[in-house]
C-alpha cells in the first residue's frame, strides 16, 4: 500500500467524521461544561461546584467553552484529537516499524477507533478525559522515541533539544495525570521508550519527573490559594478511591479483572481484537528487534490504567488505549506480513479482515453508517432538531441521560428565570444548566455524592450541606429526576422527598408544577 493511498485513506476516515460535528454534548461533558463555565465566571472547581475528575478536563472545558458556548465545540475537540493522535502515530509507528507501519497505525486508529461505532453515535464518549490523555501520551511517546540516542559528540543545540524533548515529555505525562491521576502509571512507557531507544540515564528520568511536576504544582498552587485543598482532595482522591472500589471486593478482583478484560473485548470490539493479534505478533518479533515491545508495553500499561478505573467497563474508560492497540496492529502487520509468501499474505489479511469485520453482535460499519447517515440528514435540514436530538439517550424512558429532556430543561429554567438566578437540578442532567445559562443553588450540582452522603462527617458535605447551600441561595426552581441511578443507587426524586430535611425544606417554601417529562418540578412560592 503506498503514501499516498494511506494519506487518502486518512483523510477520508477524517471527513467521515465531519457530520458529528451536529451531535450535541453527551452526559459527562455537559458536567464538564457546566463547571467550565463556572470557572469563567472566576469561580473554583470543588469548593464551588463539585464534580469527582481532576481538574484538567475543567479547565480544558473552560478553554473550550471560552472559544465557542456551542455544542458543537465538543465534538470539534474530540475531533481534532483524534487528528491529531493520528499524524503522531504516523510518525511513532514509522519510527518503530518503518515507514508502511506509521500510515497503517493512523488509518486503523481511525477507523477502528471512531466514536461513531458506539452507542447513540458516540455522543457520550466524545471528548472525555480519555481523549485527552490518549493524545497526550501518545505525543510524549512520539517525542522521545524521534529523539532517539543520545551522541556525546553531539553540538550543544542537539543536546538542548534532547533534554527540552524530555522535559516536554514529562509535562505532557503531567498533563495526562491532571486528567486522572491513573494516567501518571503512563510515566513507565516513556522510561521504557527511552530505554528501547537510546541509553536511559538518571538524568534522564529526572527530566522526566521533572517536567510531570509543572501542570500538578501549578494546579496545587490555585487551589492551595483559593481554600480549596481538601475539597480537591474529598472529590478527586478520596471520593474515587470509594467508586473505584465499589467494585473490587479485593485486591484479587482488580488482579483478575485486569486479565480478564482485554480478553472479553477483543471478541466484541474489532479494535481490540486487531490489537490484541498484533500484540502477540510483536511479543514474539521483539526477541529480535527490542523496540517492537514498546506497542506491548503501551497496551499494557494502558489497561492497568484501565482496570485502576474500576471494573464498570464504561465505554469512556477504554479510549486511552485505542493508540496503543493500533499501533500494535500497524507495527505487527507492517513487519510481519512482508516476509509472508504472496498467497499466505492474501490469505492472512483476508482472514483478519473478515474477523474483524464479524466481531460483536453487529458488523461495525453498519453502526458507522448509520450514525453518519443521521448526522449528515440533520446537517443538511432534512430532519428537525427534536427528532434529531431523540437519537441521544432516553430511548428506554428510564435512562439517566436525554438530549432532548436536557435541552427542554435548559429552557424552560431560562425563560421562567432572570440571569443571575440560581436554580437546582437534582439528578445527572447537568447540560440543563448549561442550556439555562443559570448556576446551580448548590456546589453538589449532581446528585450521586448526596445520594451516598459522602464524607458526611463534613456539615458541608451531604444532604446537611445541600440543605445549606439551599437555605443560602433559594433557587427559583428545584427540579428532580425522576430516573437516573437505579439500582447502582437509589433515584434521585425519591430520595430527596424521603429526607425530611430536604423535603421538609422544599414543600415550606415551593409548591409544585408540571415541566419536562422525566422530572418532578417545584416553583418557589411567590414567584
Amino acid at each position: 500500500m503506498s503514501r499516498r493511498l494511506l494519506l487518502a485513506l486518512v483523510g477520508a476516515l477524517l471527513l467521515v467524521r465531519l457530520p458529528s460535528l451536529v451531535q450535541p454534548m453527551g452526559p459527562d461533558q455537559g458536567l464538564y461544561a457546566y463547571v467550565g463555565e463556572r470557572i469563567l465566571h472566576g469561580e473554583l472547581a470543588y469548593r464551588d461546584a463539585w464534580d469527582q475528575k481532576p481538574p484538567g478536563i475543567h479547565y480544558l472545558y473552560a478553554a473550550l467553552r471560552g472559544i465557542s458556548s456551542r455544542d458543537a465545540v465538543v465534538p470539534a475537540a474530540d475531533l481534532l484529537a483524534a487528528g491529531l493522535v493520528a499524524a503522531l502515530l504516523w510518525r511513532l509507528g514509522a519510527r518503530v516499524g518503518g515507514p508502511m507501519a506509521g500510515g497503517l497505525s493512523a488509518a486503523l486508529f481511525l477507523l477502528l477507533s471512531d466514536p461513531g461505532f458506539a452507542r447513540y453515535g458516540g455522543v457520550r464518549v466524545r471528548a472525555q478525559c480519555e481523549t485527552f490523555i490518549a493524545l497526550a501520551v501518545t505525543a510524549a511517546l512520539a517525542l522521545v522515541v524521534n529523539r532517539g540516542e543520545h551522541d556525546p559528540h553531539s553540538d550543544r543545540n542537539d543536546v538542548r533539544a534532547r533534554r527540552l524533548a524530555l522535559l516536554a515529555a514529562g509535562l505532557l505525562i503531567g498533563a495526562a495525570f491532571s486528567l486522572k491521576y491513573n494516567a501518571g502509571v503512563y510515566g513507565t512507557v516513556v522510561l521504557i521508550a527511552i530505554a528501547m531507544t537510546a541509553t536511559l540515564t538518571i538524568a534522564d528520568g529526572m527530566r522526566i519527573v521533572a517536567g510531570g511536576l509543572v501542570l500538578p504544582s501549578i494546579l496545587l498552587l490555585v487551589f492551595w490559594h483559593g481554600g480549596a485543598l481538601d475539597d480537591l482532595y474529598q472529590a478527586t482522591i478520596a471520593y474515587n478511591l470509594q467508586y473505584s472500589g465499589e467494585t473490587y471486593a479485593t485486591r484479587w478482583d482488580m488482579l483478575s479483572y485486569l486479565i480478564q478484560f482485554p480478553l472479553r473485548h477483543a471478541r466484541v470490539d474489532p479494535l481490540w481484537f486487531a490489537g490484541g493479534l498484533g500484540c502477540i505478533a510483536l511479543a514474539i518479533g521483539g526477541v529480535r528487534q527490542r523496540i517492537l515491545w514498546l506497542p506491548v508495553a503501551w497496551v499494557g500499561t494502558a489497561c492497568v490504567s484501565i482496570a485502576i478505573n474500576g471494573s464498570r467497563e464504561l465505554p469512556q474508560y477504554f479510549l486511552q488505549a485505542a493508540p496503543a492497540l493500533a499501533l500494535a496492529a500497524g507495527v505487527a502487520a507492517a513487519t510481519t506480513l512482508p516476509r509472508l509468501p504472496i498467497g499466505a499474505r492474501i490469505a492472512a489479511v483476508l482472514l483478519v479482515c473478515y474477523a474483524t469485520w464479524r466481531v460483536g453482535d453487529d458488523p461495525f460499519p453498519q453502526k458507522l453508517a448509520r450514525t453518519v447517515w443521521h448526522d449528515t440528514q440533520y446537517a443538511l435540514g432534512r430532519t428537525d432538531l427534536r427528532t434529531h436530538l431523540s437519537r441521544y439517550g432516553g430511548a428506554r424512558g428510564v435512562e439517566k441521560y436525554s438530549a432532548t429532556q436536557n435541552r427542554d430543561l435548559g429552557e424552560f429554567l431560562k425563560t421562567r428565570t432572570r440571569p443571575g438566578e440560581t436554580v437546582y437540578v437534582f439528578g445527572f442532567s447537568p447540560g440543563s444548566y448549561v442550556y439555562s445559562e443559570r448556576p446551580s443553588a448548590s456546589r453538589f450540582f449532581w446528585s450521586r455524592p448526596v445520594i451516598l452522603d459522602f464524607h458526611r462527617e463534613d456539615p458541608r458535605y451531604g444532604v446537611a450541606g445541600l440543605r445549606a447551600d439551599l437555605e443560602r441561595s433559594q433557587p427559583a426552581y428545584v427540579v428532580l429526576q425522576l430516573h437516573d441511578w437505579w439500582p447502582d443507587v437509589q433515584d434521585s426524586a425519591p430520595f430527596f422527598l424521603s429526607r425530611p430535611p430536604l423535603a421538609d425544606w422544599l414543600r415550606a417554601s415551593y409548591h409544585q408544577i408540571p415541566v419536562v417529562d422525566g422530572f418532578d418540578g417545584w416553583e418557589r412560592n411567590g414567584r
